[in-house]
């Protein structure tokens, strides 16, 4: 069914109830993108979704050296300062204030 709003622009909500997509045109050109019913592009229309047949089973493998090797390759943190800087007042600049 599409879903295009036709009175958007109005703050409205109106649809002009075309039930299903038809494309205009051959597979690959601009036509086949618009429904041949009402117009509007294929992005309007409410897509269906078909159930999948059968589940393919994933299976992920981790690998500890992998994630080893990426920890080494971080950079270290940057060093920590135990306390503040201290400042005397002569070394202050126009503007700073002295604690």
């Amino acid at each position: 069914e599409c879903r295009r709003n036709h009175a958007a622009h109005l703050g409205r909500h109106i649809v002009d109830g075309c039930g299903g997509f038809l494309k205009n045109g051959n597979n690959g050109t601009p036509e086949a993108l618009l429904c041949a019913v009402c117009g509007c592009h294929r992005n309007f229309h409410r897509k269906e979704e078909l159930p999948l047949r059968r589940r393919q089973a994933v299976r992920l493998y981790f690998f500890h050296h992998l994630a080893v090797a990426a920890a080494a390759a971080a950079p270290p943190p940057p060093p920590h300062y135990g306390g503040p800087i201290v400042v005397r007042s002569e070394e202050l600049g126009d503007g700073e204030i002295e604690d």
